[in-house]
C-alpha cells in the first residue's frame, strides 16, 4: 500500500479500532479500580513532588501529536499528581508491576498513566496472564512491607524515566521508621537498574528477588505511582537534582562534546528508526565537529560521563537521547521519524532546561528506517555550531 495512503488511514483506523474494539475488551477483561474507590476516600497518600506547571509555546510549531499523546497539547503542562499509598492485602504480578485488589480488579494506579489502549492491549490482553489475574492462587504471602518500582512498558527509556525513579517515593519521612522494605523485582535485571537502584532507595530498603509472571499476596504494600505520563518524559525537579547528585561526575562538565547518535547497531537488520543516509548526515556533521557514538559500546558509567560533558547531541527518536538526563544546558537537535509529533523527549528537555529543536520525517509509524533532510539539518544547527 503507498505510503501516502498509510499515512492517511493510520489516524482514522486506529482510534476506530481502538473504540469498538479494544476499549470493551480491556473494560471487560481488566477492570480497574481507582485507590480512592478500592480504599475509600480518606485512604492516606503521601506527595513529596509539588505540582508543577510551565509554558510549551514550541508545540504550536509542531507537527499534529501522535494520538496517544493529543492529551499533552495546550499551552502549558502540568505534572499530574504523584504518590505513595500503603495498601493491605493486594496481590502483586513482578514481570509487569500491575497490582490486583483482593477481589482481582487491577489498581489503575499501578498502571502507567493515560497509557494507551493499543498499548495495554500488547502488555495485557494476553491468556497467561488474564488466566493469572482470574484463577492463579498467589505462590507466595510476602508479609511486612513492600514495594515495587518495574512495570510497563519497560523499554531502554522507560527504565530510565518511568519505572526507575518510582524508587525515590521511598525516600519519604512517612517510611523512615519501618525496619525493612523489601523491594520487589523480577529477572531480567537491566544495566539501568542494578546501576541506578541502589543509589536512589534508602537505607531500609531491601532488594528482593521474585519469579516474573507470578502472584503474590503482600501484607503491606508501599504503592508508588509513576513520576512521569505517557508520553511525556518532565520528570520533578527534585526527583532530577536527587538523581544527578547520585551519579554525575565530581568535577565540572567540559562541554566540549557534539555527539551523533547512531542508531547502526541496535537498527541493523530490522526497519527500526535507521537513518537510511547516515554516512552521508555523518560527513556533513564532521566538519561542524561531531563525532559518532554508536552507545551500545559503552557501559553505563561511560554514557553519563560522555553525555555530561555534550554540548549538542543530536540524534534519531529512541533511547539513545534519554542520556541528555546526565547534560547540563545541552542543546538538543531531534529527529522524529514520523509525520506526527512523538512527545516523549520534549518534554524531557523541558525538565531539564534544554534547549531543543526538532526535525520531521513522513513515516506512518515510529519503527520506520527513514532518510533525513541534511541541508535542512543543517540550517537548524545554525546559531548553535
Amino acid at each position: 500500500m503507498p505510503e501516502a495512503i498509510v499515512n492517511a488511514l493510520k489516524p482514522i483506523i486506529r482510534p476506530l479500532f481502538s473504540w469498538a474494539v479494544l476499549k470493551p475488551a480491556i473494560a471487560f477483561l481488566l477492570p480497574r479500580q481507582t485507590v480512592v474507590q478500592a480504599f475509600g476516600r480518606d485512604h492516606p497518600k503521601h506527595r513529596p513532588f509539588p505540582p508543577e506547571t510551565f509554558p510549551t509555546p514550541e508545540i504550536k510549531h509542531m507537527p499534529p501529536f501522535d494520538g496517544p499523546f493529543q492529551y499533552l497539547e495546550g499551552e502549558t503542562y502540568t505534572t499530574h499528581d504523584i504518590f505513595s499509598t500503603v495498601v493491605e492485602g493486594v496481590l502483586v504480578e513482578p514481570g509487569n508491576g500491575v497490582v490486583l485488589t483482593s477481589s482481582r480488579k487491577v489498581i489503575a494506579e499501578s498502571l502507567y498513566p493515560h497509557m494507551d489502549d493499543i498499548t495495554i492491549y500488547g502488555a495485557l490482553l494476553n491468556k497467561s496472564f488474564l488466566k493469572r489475574r482470574m484463577f492463579e492462587q498467589p505462590v507466595q504471602d510476602i508479609s511486612g512491607y513492600a514495594s515495587l518500582y518495574q512495570g510497563l512498558p519497560n523499554g531502554y527509556y522507560h527504565k530510565f524515566i518511568d519505572l526507575v525513579p518510582r524508587c525515590a517515593l521511598l525516600c519519604q519521612p512517612e517510611y523512615a521508621e519501618i525496619d525493612n522494605i523489601q523491594l520487589l523485582y523480577a529477572d531480567p535485571v537491566s544495566e539501568t537498574e542494578s546501576f541506578l537502584v541502589p543509589k536512589l532507595v534508602p537505607k531500609n530498603v531491601t532488594l528482593t528477588k521474585v519469579q516474573p509472571g507470578r502472584l503474590y499476596r503482600i501484607e503491606k504494600l508501599i504503592l508508588p505511582t509513576f513520576l512521569t505520563q505517557f508520553g511525556s518524559g518532565y520528570l520533578p525537579q527534585a526527583y532530577i537534582q536527587r538523581l544527578r547528585e547520585a551519579v554525575l561526575p565530581q568535577r565540572p562538565p567540559t562541554k566540549d562534546k557534539r555527539i551523533y547518535i547512531s542508531r547502526a547497531q541496535s537498527a541493523s537488520g530490522l526497519k527500526k528508526r535507521h537513518i537510511v543516509n547516515e554516512a552521508e548526515l555523518i560527513a556533513a556533521l564532521k566538519p561542524l565537529g561531531f563525532g559518532t557514538y554508536e552507545l551500545e559500546d559503552y557501559s553505563l558509567e561511560e554514557k553519563i560521563s560522555l553525555f555530561y560533558d555534550a554540548e549538542i547531541v543530536v540524534g534519531a527518536y529512541g533511547g539513545g537521547l534519554t542520556h541528555v538526563l546526565f547534560s547540563d544546558h545541552v542543546k538538543i537537535l531531534e529527529l522524529q521519524v514520523m509525520a506526527k509529533t512523538q512527545t516523549y523527549y520534549y518534554y524531557l528537555a523541558k525538565a531539564l532546561g534544554h534547549d531543543y529543536r526538532f526535525w520531521f520525517s513522513n513515516k506512518a509509524n515510529n519503527r520506520e528506517n527513514f532518510e533525513v533532510d541534511i541541508p535542512e539539518i543543517l540550517q537548524l544547527l545554525e546559531g548553535w555550531c
